[in-house]
C-alpha cells in the first residue's frame, strides 16, 4: 500500500510526494549515494556503477547493497516504487535486453542513469525485469513505478502479463492495484464531487439542507483500499488553491497525503498491521528531499545540492525519533 502525487506549483516547482505504507517494518533511512558508489550486477560480466548522485529512503541490506523505495537525483529526476500485487508480471525470458534488473533495483537504477523522462523510457524499453526475490522479505516484489523529471513530465511504469506499459501520468496520482488505466477510468464514478457547498433540495413540501459545510464532497470514499485512496488524493489535489512557492507545494502535499495516511491498527494483514511508515516529498527543481516518519511528525529536509556528488562514501541520516539530523557514513 502506498499513495503518490505529482504536481507543479505556479512558480514552476515540480514535486513528487509519496506515502510508504507497509506491514513489514522496513527500517528505511534517508540515504545519500555519491557518483560511482552504487553497483548494479546485471550479469557476471557487467558490474555497472551509478552515473548520478541521489538521495532517498533506503534500507541497507548488506555492506554493498541498499534497497531504495524512492529517491531524487542530481539532475532533478525523482522516482517512487509502489506495490502492485496481483497485477505485476515481469518478463524474465527476454535475453535480448541490454539491462537485467530485479524489481527492487529499478528505482535506484533509473536514478543512477537517467536525467529525463525520455531517457527513462528508452532505458526501460531496453531493460529486462526478472523475478528476483528480495532476500530479507523472501518474495519477488510486485511493483510499479512513478517517475517525474524537473520539467514536470511524469509517467507510470507497469509490467502486466509480462508486457511493459508506460503511461503518461496525466492525473498526477497513483496508488496500488489495479493498473493506472483502471484507476483513471474509475474516476468517472465520482464526477459529482465538488468543493462547493450543496444547495438545498425541495422534495414536495419538504426542504432538505446539508448538515454543514463540505457537503459537496459527499460520496468521497474514506476507506484505505487503493481505488479509494486514488480517488481521495485526486480530488484533494484538484481542489488545492494558492500553491505558488516550493513551501506552498510541500505544505500542500503533506496535507493531501495526511488524508490517506494509515494509522497503525486500522489495516490488519494476516500477520501484522499495514501502516504509513514515512511520507516524503521530493522537489525536482530545488533538489530538496523532505520527509517525516510515523514516530516523528516533524518535517525534515535534506538538500541534495549541498552534498559532495563525488564523495568517497555516502551518508545515512537518522530517521528515528530524535529531532537532530544525525548521519553516518555508508559502508562500501
Amino acid at each position: 500500500m502506498c499513495t503518490s502525487i505529482t504536481m507543479t506549483t505556479k512558480d514552476q516547482h515540480v514535486l513528487l510526494a509519496r506515502t510508504m505504507d507497509f506491514a513489514v517494518v522496513l527500517e528505511a533511512e534517508p540515504t545519500f549515494i555519491p557518483r560511482n558508489k552504487f553497483a548494479f550486477v546485471n550479469d557476471e560480466n557487467d558490474d555497472r556503477k551509478n552515473d548520478y548522485a541521489f538521495v532517498g529512503m533506503a534500507r541497507q541490506v548488506d555492506d554493498g547493497h541498499f534497497v531504495f523505495a524512492d529517491g531524487l537525483n542530481e539532475k532533478g529526476l525523482s522516482c517512487a516504487a509502489l506495490y502492485f500485487s496481483g497485477y505485476a508480471g515481469y518478463n524474465s525470458q527476454d535475453t535480448s535486453k541490454k539491462y537485467t534488473l530485479a524489481p527492487h533495483d529499478v528505482a535506484p537504477f533509473l536514478l543512477s542513469t537517467c536525467s529525463t523522462i525520455e531517457e527513462v523510457t528508452r532505458t526501460m524499453e531496453n531493460a529486462q525485469v526478472e523475478n528476483t526475490a528480495l532476500d530479507f522479505l523472501g518474495i519477488v516484489l510486485p511493483l510499479h513505478w512513478v517517475i517525474t523529471d524537473k520539467t514536470g513530465k511524469s509517467i507510470v511504469i507497469e509490467y502486466t502479463e509480462q508486457t511493459l506499459h508506460i503511461h503518461e501520468n496525466t492525473i498526477g496520482v497513483m496508488t496500488n492495484s489495479p493498473d493506472y488505466k483502471w484507476h483513471t477510468t474509475n474516476l468517472r464514478n465520482y464526477i459529482g464531487l465538488q468543493p462547493e457547498q450543496k444547495t438545498e433540495v425541495h422534495l414536495k413540501d419538504m426542504v432538505m439542507k446539508p448538515f454543514g459545510e463540505g457537503a459537496g464532497a459527499f460520496g468521497l470514499p474514506g476507506d484505505f483500499t487503493p481505488p479509494s485512496r486514488f480517488v481521495r488524493a485526486a480530488f484533494l489535489k484538484a481542489c488545492l488553491q494558492d500553491v505558488q512557492t516550493e513551501l506552498d507545494g510541500v505544505t500542500s502535499m503533506f496535507h493531501v497525503l495526511a488524508n490517506v495516511d494509515i494509522p497503525k491498527g486500522v489495516v490488519k494483514t494476516t500477520q501484522a498491521y499495514d501502516y504509513t511508515q514515512y511520507t516524503s516529498v521530493m522537489v525536482n527543481s530545488s533538489l530538496n528531499y523532505y520527509y517525516k516518519t510515523y514516530n516523528n511528525q516533524r518535517i525534515r529536509c535534506i538538500q541534495l545540492e549541498n552534498e559532495d556528488f563525488d564523495a568517497t562514501s555516502g551518508k545515512i541520516w537518522s530517521s528515528g525519533d530524535s529531532e537532530d539530523i544525525l548521519y553516518r557514513n555508508c559502508k562500501k
